[in-house]
Formats: C-alpha cells, sequence, structure tokens
C-alpha cells in the first residue's frame, strides 16, 4: 500500500490538500536508474531496510518527476518534448533548451521525493516564504526564493525535500513556482490577503 501525504497550508481559510505518492513505502537509497525493454520503461534498483529491491515507474510519473525537478531548478521552465537514458544521465528536450541531469542528482532528488510522501509535511505560506513542518520529527525548514534552510540545501546544495512539498503544494493551488507566488504576494496585494484572513479569522471567534 503506497503512502500519501495532504501538503496543506494553515494561513489560508481554504485549505486544498495535495497528495505526493511514494515511489516506495519505505525510505530508499536508490543504486541505478535504466530503461528496460522495448518501451524503455524506467526502473529503479534500489536498497531499503529489508533488502535491494526495483521497482518499475510508469512513464507519466517518471517525466513528472523530472518536471518538478527542473522547475525548482529553473524558474521559467516549462515542458518536457522528450528525454533519453545516457550513461552518465538523463538527456532532456525542452520548449526552452536541452538539459543534462546526472545519475547522482537524480537519484538524490527522488529519494527525498520519496521521503517527502513519507513524512506528513506541512506546507505553511508567508510574505517571503514557505514554512514546512515536519510533525513526525518536530523539525521546521524554511523555504524561500534562494533555497532552504536544511542541510540538505545549506551544505549538500541540492534539491530538499522541503522544496520539493512546497512547489507541489504551490502547484496544487495554480502557482507556477515559488517565485512567481512571491512576486504576486507583496506589498498591498499581501497586505489585502491579511485582511482578509484577520476577517475570517474574527468570523470564526464570532467577532
Amino acid at each position: 500500500m503506497v503512502n500519501c501525504i495532504g501538503i496543506k497550508s494553515t494561513h489560508f481559510s481554504r485549505e486544498i490538500d495535495s497528495e505526493i505518492q511514494a515511489l516506495v513505502p519505505l525510505e530508499i537509497k536508490i543504486e541505478s536508474i535504466k530503461p528496460v525493454g522495448i518501451s524503455e520503461t524506467p526502473q529503479i534498483v534500489y536498497r531499503t531496510s529489508k533488502g535491494r529491491c526495483s521497482t518499475f515507474l510508469s512513464k507519466a510519473k517518471f517525466l513528472n518527476y523530472l518536471l518538478c525537478f527542473l522547475q525548482i531548478k529553473q524558474r521559467n521552465f516549462s515542458k518536457i518534448i522528450s528525454y533519453n537514458f545516457q550513461t552518465s544521465g538523463i538527456n532532456i528536450n525542452a520548449e526552452n533548451g536541452k538539459y543534462f541531469i546526472i545519475y547522482s542528482e537524480i537519484h538524490a532528488f527522488l529519494e527525498r521525493y520519496n521521503r517527502a510522501a513519507l513524512e506528513k509535511l506541512e506546507v505553511e505560506l508567508t510574505a517571503v516564504s514557505s514554512v514546512v513542518r515536519n510533525p513526525i520529527k518536530g523539525t521546521v525548514a524554511e523555504v524561500n526564493n534562494i533555497g532552504c534552510s536544511c542541510p540538505d540545501m545549506v551544505y549538500r546544495h541540492s534539491i530538499c525535500k522541503h522544496q520539493i512539498a512546497t512547489h507541489l503544494y504551490l502547484q496544487s493551488n495554480g502557482w507556477g513556482s515559488l517565485a512567481e507566488y512571491l512576486q504576486q504576494n507583496t506589498g498591498k496585494k499581501w497586505d489585502e490577503k491579511l485582511l482578509a484572513m484577520a476577517e475570517v479569522a474574527k468570523s470564526d471567534l464570532g467577532l
């Protein structure tokens, strides 16, 4: 059974839950990704606490993983036209150019995507960032337009589970990226939202 999480904002009165499906219902360490068969179905080989395993990913889901990775890395990234597996990584043809992701990067990304789906992360949007809480571990990280405050971003300079959770939550609410959200929610516009939220809070309290 696949574990899912509900990413929800505690700042807005109308919450929209976005389920993230785990690749595997256990924490994983990916050893390799390769295409299998004539259809070149992506297969991941990984280790868990229960041993070494492999899982096939649908092409549609794998395309979404690549898209999520590139949208977090590239602010103006739009659409993937095609991709193919190479010896050291994955070549991607997109509407706005060509990209290459080395395997170590996509391995780490998929491991953290899977972790984000297992840890029930909660996303709270503010005027200048998103605050991501892990209710299981009791930790908090802040994601802004530059990156994240967690060790994966600060010391390893790689996409972290908090950025993934933030990006998917924003997309579920119709925002293309965190940069786009922050640009649209500053100054007067944000003041108006805060006022609206205050009015809702007063109404809930019967004031």
